[in-house]
Formats: C-alpha cells, sequence, structure tokens
C-alpha cells in the first residue's frame, strides 16, 4: 500500500496558515499531504478560518472538508483534525487498492474457469462435499493473496488481463496506471524485506570479534599493589579488563 506523504508536520499546519494567509494562500489552496490518488489541502476561507480539505485527485471530488476559527482553536486541534485527515485518505486509498485488487483477481478467475472448463463437473463435485484430504492438497487455483504474490507481479500477465476484459479505453488506462505502480510499489517492498531478512541472517552467522587494547592508567598510592587493588576496586570486576601485577 502507498504511503502518505507530509509537506508540512502536523502541529505547524496553524503556525504556517497564519505565515501565509495574506500572501500564498490568498491565491491559492496549498497541498500539504498526500496518500494515493488523495491530497489534503489547506486553504484560506477567510483572514480567521482555516480550512482543511480532502480531494480525491483522480477523480477530481471533493471527499471531506473542515474548518477553523484559528482565533479560537489551538495548535493541538488543528494538529489532531490533520491527522484524522491523513489517516482517512490512508484508509480511502486502501480500499481503492483493494478494490481493484480483488477485480484485477476475478478476471484471473475468468481466465483459470475458461482454461478448465472440461473439468467444471468434477471441480463443482468436489466442492459440495468435505473433504479433509482434498481440501489440504495444493490446488492450481490460487486465492487472492498468493495471486497478488505470484502472477499479479508478473507485469506483462497482469496488463494483459486488463486488455483482454476491459473494453472502455479510460478504464483500460486506469487500471493500466494502477497495475504499473502498484506491482513497482509490491515490488519495491518485497525486495526491501529480502534485503532486511538476508542482512539479519548474515549478522547472525558472523562471529562477533574481540580485539584487545592496552592503556596505560595512572593510580596515586603508596606502592604497587595498593595502587593495583584500588584499580580493580574502580572497575568494578568487569571480566574483560584484566590488570597485570
Amino acid at each position: 500500500m502507498s504511503r502518505t506523504f507530509r509537506y508540512i508536520s502536523n502541529e505547524d499546519v496553524l503556525k504556517s496558515f497564519k505565515e501565509f494567509r495574506d500572501t500564498l494562500l490568498s491565491e491559492r489552496p496549498v497541498i500539504i499531504a498526500r496518500h494515493g490518488d488523495y491530497a489534503l489541502y489547506l486553504e484560506k476561507k477567510t483572514d480567521s478560518e482555516l480550512g482543511l480539505r480532502i480531494m480525491n485527485e483522480e477523480k477530481k471530488a471533493l471527499v471531506e472538508e473542515r474548518s477553523y476559527d484559528i482565533n479560537r482553536t489551538t495548535d493541538e486541534l488543528v494538529s489532531r483534525g490533520v491527522r484524522h485527515a491523513c489517516q482517512k485518505m490512508s484508509e480511502l486509498s486502501d480500499e481503492d487498492v483493494n478494490m481493484k485488487r480483488f477485480q484485477i483477481w476475478k478476471w484471473y478467475l475468468l481466465d483459470w474457469q475458461k482454461e478448465h472448463e472440461a473439468e467444471q463437473n468434477d471441480i463443482v463435485s468436489k466442492e459440495i462435499e468435505w473433504n479433509e484430504e482434498l481440501m489440504q492438497q495444493e490446488t492450481e487455483l490460487m486465492d487472492m493473496e498468493k495471486y497478488l504474490h505470484g502472477d499479479y507481479l508478473n507485469l506483462g500477465h497482469t496488463l494483459n488481463l486488463i486488455e483482454r476484459y476491459l473494453v472502455d479505453p479510460g478504464h483500460k488506462e486506469l487500471f493500466r496506471k494502477f497495475a504499473i505502480n502498484d506491482i513497482m510499489e509490491m515490488a519495491s517492498e518485497d525486495t526491501k524485506v529480502k534485503s532486511i531478512e538476508e542482512a539479519e541472517r548474515r549478522s547472525q552467522e558472523e562471529e562477533v570479534k574481540l580485539h584487545t587494547y592496552q592503556f596505560t592508567v595512572s593510580v596515586e598510592a603508596t606502592d604497587k599493589e595498593k595502587a593495583r587493588r584500588a584499580l580493580l576496586h574502580y572497575l568494578a570486576g568487569d571480566e574483560r579488563i584484566s590488570v597485570q601485577k
């Protein structure tokens, strides 16, 4: 899933409004956060009224808006409003992504059914009876989670499904753009996870190499033995340190 990009920290939104309300914000609203197709705008409604507006940039549609009287509100309240708006964008974006992924998976199912059309009666028979052994056996048909981490990541395969099952050019372009961005992001995340796992594995396999270092220490005492005991007492018996007589 995509991440939220913040261009102003939540705590600085009210301060930024006051700073730019007579200049930049008098000309146009500004985007202060993004998540997927959604953008959070900071706008000047009046000199004393700060506005927050969530827009779906792809559909050019207003999702939600709220306003604050800057003479009555606080940094904490505005910050909380921005945080809630970002959470809202995240939830909406995740819903959009899951809906499109689910649609592409359904096209995969249609393809699978066409390829196994001659076996439909056997497939139906298996599904209307409970057989634990058969259920535990692997099947060629992938559930959505397995598909998303398998054939879906094959960009050519996914774009081919979109091309064959969608007719409207606008919808084709919408799904093509989505699939390319989504697959690139998923592949990047998979690579990142594998890199972290590999680094952790190597770290565990490598032995910690210890080195011995020598330092010159001066101790004031009436004789050498008392100096040695004083030094040992100061070092509190650390096993890593040895004091020669």
